[in-house]
């Protein structure tokens, strides 16, 4: 499907749960495209207990991951810190 900026933007929602990968365009020129992502429900539940108990055994060891992460000029989220006054 080919859907121009402004439609893309006012059916958004509709492209996000939908199945269509769709092409966006201006001007009639293609300037991107959306490839939705199938999400196995039961994988992504798997992966989110996973990643919980890793960071409950790095706590058990001691090691302070945000501290980790502010040491690498990183916020928690992984988004770099503007200057030193944010760590």
């Amino acid at each position: 499907m080919k859907l121009g900026v402004k439609e893309f933007r006012q059916r958004l929602t509709e492209v996000l749960h939908g199945t269509e990968t769709v092409d966006v365009t201006h001007h009639g020129r293609v300037i991107g495209t959306f490839r939705p992502r199938k999400v196995d429900p039961e994988r992504a539940r798997a992966a989110a207990e996973s990643n919980r108990r890793w960071q409950e055994e790095m706590r058990a060891k001691g090691i302070d991951l945000e501290g980790v992460l502010a040491d690498m000029g990183l916020d928690p989220w992984g988004v770099p810190l503007n200057d030193a006054s944010d760590r």
